[in-house]
């Protein structure tokens, strides 16, 4: 698969990336990949073109708004992160769409969270989001299997003061934020996989909360 959209927005911007233990990531079978979301753009384009790489059936779970873009459509399912009554009947589609793509044995891409790694406090660290329980009800529902990626880093220092002044102004930065990683190396890790199995009997949010507490355990990779 080579010369895919994302690899080509990637050498547009000169971004460079190693993610360790990728071999993790399955050629064949029904695979969930999940990732913390400390950038917004550049995660989304550093596993997508891993995993583009190595399949081609793979779909991604994401933002209705980045969906608008035709030329990656095909690959998306879409999910309306508001509160508006329409959302639910249209993310009930989207879920249903990924589990049965996950039945045919394709492999599905998730930033559980929904949103980006937010710092608290302004000179504090950026803390990844409440990871979304659309997460536990699609393994529940399917034999696949799951594949955490850690990425290290976040965003820039402006990226947390807008957040933390008008946090809905932090949405006009993320062009900015892909921008300003021009000529950046970045630096992710696939952790050991998980059957669907692990998680026979959990709840929906105690399956996410888990997976997300497995993918974090990526940041001790890069602090030693």
């Amino acid at each position: 698969m080579k010369n895919n959209f994302w690899q080509k927005t990637l050498e547009l911007f000169n971004i460079k990336y190693s993610i360790l233990n990728n071999e993790r990531i399955s050629k064949t079978g029904a695979t969930i990949i999940v990732c913390n979301h400390p950038f917004g753009l550049v995660d989304g384009l550093i596993i997508t073109d891993t995993v583009a790489k190595k399949r081609k059936d793979y779909r991604i779970l994401i933002n209705d708004e980045i969906s608008q873009v035709d030329l990656i459509r095909k690959y998306l399912f879409p999910l309306k992160l508001n509160e508006k009554k329409d959302s639910v009947k249209f993310n009930l589609k989207s879920k249903n769409d990924a589990i049965q793509h996950l039945h045919n044995g394709g492999a599905l891409i998730i930033f559980p969270s929904g949103e980006v790694a937010t710092r608290e406090n302004l000179f504090g660290k950026a803390i990844e989001k409440k990871w979304q329980s659309i997460l536990g009800a699609i393994i529940r529902k399917t034999e696949a299997t799951i594949c955490p990626v850690y990425f290290q880093g976040e965003n820039s220092f402006l990226f947390h003061l807008i957040g933390i002044m008008h946090y809905p102004l932090r949405r006009i930065l993320f062009a900015r934020e892909l921008i300003n990683k021009k000529n950046k190396f970045f630096k992710a890790i696939c952790l050991p996989t998980h059957p669907a199995s692990q998680f026979l009997g959990k709840g929906n949010s105690e399956i996410a909360n888990e997976l997300k507490k497995f993918t974090l355990k990526g940041e001790k990779s890069f602090n030693n």
